[in-house]
């Protein structure tokens, strides 16, 4: 019997930076500002931060909604 558990590969990180979201949608940093402050892309921001963080899983289901124009 194997009691050897398969070491777990980490996985991405469901939390993406702005340049890692510009480079997924193949725009520049730039652009992904210009959505957030014009509303049309989900995006995260902890409270009391100016940092920007997207959810991987939100990202793409917004691309595949069709929303992304």
């Amino acid at each position: 019997m194997n009691t050897h558990q398969q070491p777990q590969l980490p996985s991405r990180p469901s939390l993406l930076k702005v340049p890692d979201v510009a480079a997924l949608l193949n725009v520049k940093p730039r652009t992904i500002y210009e959505m957030v402050a014009q509303g049309r892309i989900p995006y995260r921001k902890p409270p009391g931060s100016n940092i920007l963080r997207f959810d991987l899983e939100e990202i793409v289901a917004w691309t595949k909604s069709g929303n992304n124009k």
